[in-house]
């Protein structure tokens, strides 16, 4: 039997030095070209979530007037047992469990046991890496108070941070400075839906804070009490300060822990009085964002604001 063997000579050459450079080269163009894509992407999806976040808090802050008739209270002062706005809302969160652990009517015993996770923008950080300071829960949210004119001081404080003396202040945010205190006693005014005589969409109630980058696992002077914190920077922040990214922390002319801000590229998420959520930009007029934070001053707001 004869075998016949048949042999294939191919003309076909591998790839020349040169050759596999360029692929290599269009390769990292294409890469390039799709980081910034996929970046933006997945940015445009924690602001989502961020946003999403504030409606969940602004349908909490909605029951508790429904069920109390008067808004969340937001504290007596810095570190107070009392706490403020954000764990009065914790019921209406679907963090009841962790609010009933406060026990001992101190809700200081909170912020070491939980961070729930409508009080993180996830542009910034979570709540399972935010043990920090001591062991306290953070927050990248606040409550708005007014100043009386843009870049004025200090109806933050009213002259007043650890003691009493400002119970009769005109604190004019939907929040307002005020709760119970030991004693039972209600102390500070009761911000009621009425009172917001501008209109519920003209009124700002929460809005991102602003932090620095470098300290936002750390924890800072004005971001170390964490969510169950009283009447302080830590969740309450001043709209009489222009609000700036985090990016500009630092070289902003002062004023670091009372502004609004937040690690987006232009602008942040703020929560108004009608449960709507609106992404303000940083180049917003100072004189418009201090009469967002004012629930009865009075002034115009623009449609386009």
């Amino acid at each position: 039997m004869v075998k016949h063997r048949f042999s294939v000579r191919s003309n076909q050459k591998g790839f020349t030095l040169v050759e596999l450079l360029v692929v290599i080269a269009i390769i990292g163009i294409l890469v390039g070209l799709l980081l910034p894509a996929v970046q933006a992407a997945r940015e445009a999806a924690r602001r989502m979530q961020c946003s999403n976040n504030l409606k969940q808090q602004g349908l909490a802050i909605q029951t508790h007037h429904d069920g109390f008739k008067y808004f969340p209270p937001g504290g007596l002062a810095p570190w107070g047992s009392v706490g403020s706005w954000a764990t009065h809302i914790l019921p209406y969160i679907e963090q009841s469990t962790l609010a009933a652990q406060n026990t001992t009517n101190n809700v200081d015993v909170l912020r070491y046991r939980g961070g729930p996770t409508v009080f993180f923008c996830p542009s910034r950080r979570g709540p399972e890496s935010n043990i920090s300071q001591g062991g306290r829960y953070l927050m990248d949210y606040a409550a708005a108070t007014p100043a009386d004119r843009p870049n004025s001081w200090d109806q933050f404080w009213y002259g007043d941070t650890w003691g009493l003396g400002w119970e009769k202040a005109p604190y004019n945010g939907v929040i307002a400075r005020g709760g119970v205190d030991a004693t039972g006693k209600y102390i500070g005014a009761k911000s009621k839906m009425a009172n917001i005589t501008d209109g519920t969409s003209n009124t700002m109630v929460v809005g991102e804070k602003q932090l620095n980058p470098v300290r936002y696992k750390t924890g800072d002077w004005h971001d170390d009490a964490g969510w169950a914190d009283g009447w302080d920077p830590d969740v309450i922040r001043y709209t009489g300060f222009a609000p700036n990214s985090d990016r500009l922390y630092d070289n902003q002319g002062g004023w670091e822990g009372y502004r609004f801000g937040s690690a987006h590229s232009s602008g942040m998420n703020i929560l108004l009085a009608d449960g709507s959520v609106r992404f303000l930009g940083f180049t917003v007029d100072l004189n418009i964002f201090n009469r967002l934070g004012h629930r009865e001053d009075g002034g115009t707001i623009p449609d386009d604001y």
